[in-house]
């Protein structure tokens, strides 16, 4: 039987939401008076809190392929327009998972995973446009502890029992059981799942004088970027050279900052 993965997914991205909104209550709850002002003079932000303030930015989640143009990533890559595609994605019903995608064939081959030696294309898109604070941005991209994985598994399992006590994942489990998923696949997957969630989260840098904040990641060669409580992200896979792929993102990425500041 083939096991819909999205739908663990769906509850282990529930499980790890409810978890922040706790942890943002209690952290709201104590207050830090020399840390606020630390915190004030480093990003000089009004409200680290607030999001959805670009809306600038937010016009363009109906029309992706504005953002950047093909003069940009033909410019930033150094690619020919002859091996090009183009492919907008807009099968999910919210825009802030829709994206749009440039594609080379230049020849590059893959050298790892179950893909090495076949033929890799080389990509620049932009995707992932949606209201967030500050506060959620650094929350969410930064390296996840040991501590954090063990509470965020308990709580799956939990959910799995549906002794979670939360209306989105008892729906969300409720969804995976009558789709025939079991209890223990749930349990088995969304581990797995958890397990190379938190891998991932081992390659976030921060990348400096770039929007409010912005991060890198190193394995995904993804550049998430917060300006004025709108997040954007750009995906830049044109090389086996990270800091080549790091500097075509962060190219694009400011050539979205300069329509929406």
């Amino acid at each position: 039987m083939k096991i819909n993965k999205l739908l663990i997914l769906s509850l282990f991205l529930g499980l790890m939401s409810c978890s922040g909104n706790k942890n943002q209550t209690s952290e709201a709850g104590d207050i830090n008076l020399d840390g606020a002002i630390a915190n004030a003079e480093s990003r000089r932000k009004a409200d680290p809190n607030a999001s959805g303030g670009n809306e600038c930015l937010l016009g363009y989640q109906t029309k992706y392929n504005e953002l950047i143009t093909e003069n940009d990533v033909l410019a930033a890559t150094g690619f020919s327009k002859e091996v090009m595609e183009t492919k907008s994605n807009t099968v999910m019903k919210k825009p802030e998972y829709h994206s749009f995608k440039y594609k080379f064939m230049n020849g590059r081959m893959s050298t790892v995973g179950i893909r090495k030696g076949l033929p890799l294309p080389d990509v620049v898109e932009v995707k992932s446009i949606k209201p967030m604070s500050l506060t959620a941005f650094e929350n969410i991209y930064r390296a996840i502890s040991d501590e954090e994985m063990k509470v965020a598994k308990d709580g799956l399992n939990d959910v799995a029992e549906g002794n979670s006590g939360n209306a989105e994942a008892d729906a969300a489990l409720k969804n995976a059981e009558e789709k025939n998923v079991s209890k223990e696949q749930v349990k088995e997957i969304g581990s797995s799942m958890m397990d190379a969630f938190k891998n991932i989260s081992k390659g976030y840098r921060v990348v400096e004088d770039l929007g409010d904040a912005a991060r890198w990641n190193i394995f995904t060669n993804e550049l998430q970027v917060l300006k004025n409580g709108v997040q954007f992200v750009v995906a830049s896979d044109v090389s086996d050279d990270n800091e080549k792929n790091k500097s075509v993102a962060i190219q694009m990425a400011k050539i979205i900052l300069s329509k929406c500041k």
